[in-house]
């Protein structure tokens, strides 16, 4: 198997991907800290586990899947299995963020970092799962583990460093070593992967990466629109100058 067949700047978009939509879906995390309601607390919530999920960790994986080959086989894509990891994905998070609540509270925090971390390695499995060759695949179950025990480390540090009153920086710190650790995930998981080629066998059933994902990669790209428009124009709730009441005067 080749990691990267259209040269190293594909890990860089990877990253970059990643890093970008943590850096929302943190900043949505924040936000939601802040709704004094139920209802915006969810939208928050919906917004953060799109951007994290969906944009940080499956997005950006694919991305990096667009370098991956096999020498001497075709590589098809099955669009419904790709599908079903992204909405694990996004349903780990959101979960996770529903677990952990809004203030610090230490074993929930762990309780959302394990659902997370797994929501992640079921996706990574169903998005290899959905690779099909001439020939078939197998994981590594030891890498797989080692693969879901980083992604859980790396859901960890999120919960922690989005609690509220962390500071914009440390946000963006965080949104790169979150990258960097879902990059881990993804290239460990990787090495672990068999294939035993059968190159007799007709071409795979499946879609090519590039027909279907190119577009996804668009959509979900400018779909980050959405929660960056609503973060800059968000009130601070919790600290806007309150309503002046009216001055009566008394009569002389």
């Amino acid at each position: 198997m080749t990691y990267f067949s259209m040269g190293y700047w594909i890990i860089g978009l990877s990253l970059a991907v990643s890093i970008t939509g943590a850096l929302v879906g943190f900043s949505c995390i924040r936000q939601s800290t802040k709704s004094v309601t139920p209802r915006f607390r969810l939208v928050w919530q919906a917004s953060a586990a799109i951007s994290i999920g969906g944009i940080g960790v499956w997005l950006s994986v694919f991305v990096s899947m667009l370098g991956v080959t096999v020498p001497g086989s075709l590589v098809r894509y099955d669009v419904w299995s790709v599908a079903l990891a992204a909405v694990v994905s996004v349903l780990g998070v959101w979960a996770a963020l529903v677990i952990q609540g809004r203030t610090l509270n230490i074993p929930r925090l762990i309780g959302a970092g394990v659902v997370m971390g797994a929501g992640f390695g079921l996706m990574h499995y169903l998005a290899l799962g959905a690779m099909h060759i001439q020939g078939s695949i197998s994981l590594k179950p030891l890498l797989f583990c080692g693969a879901v025990a980083i992604a859980i480390v790396i859901s960890l540090g999120t919960l922690w460093f989005t609690q509220p009153r962390r500071p914009l920086a440390m946000l963006a710190g965080a949104a790169v070593v979150f990258a960097a650790g879902i990059a881990g995930m993804h290239y460990t998981d990787l090495v672990g992967v068999e294939i035993d080629l059968a190159t007799a066998n007709s071409t795979p059933p499946g879609e090519d990466l590039f027909g279907f994902f190119v577009p996804a990669f668009a959509l979900g790209m400018l779909s980050l629109a959405i929660p960056i428009s609503a973060i800059l124009i968000a009130p601070d709730r919790r600290t806007a100058i309150p309503t002046r009441a009216p001055v009566s005067h008394s009569a002389y």
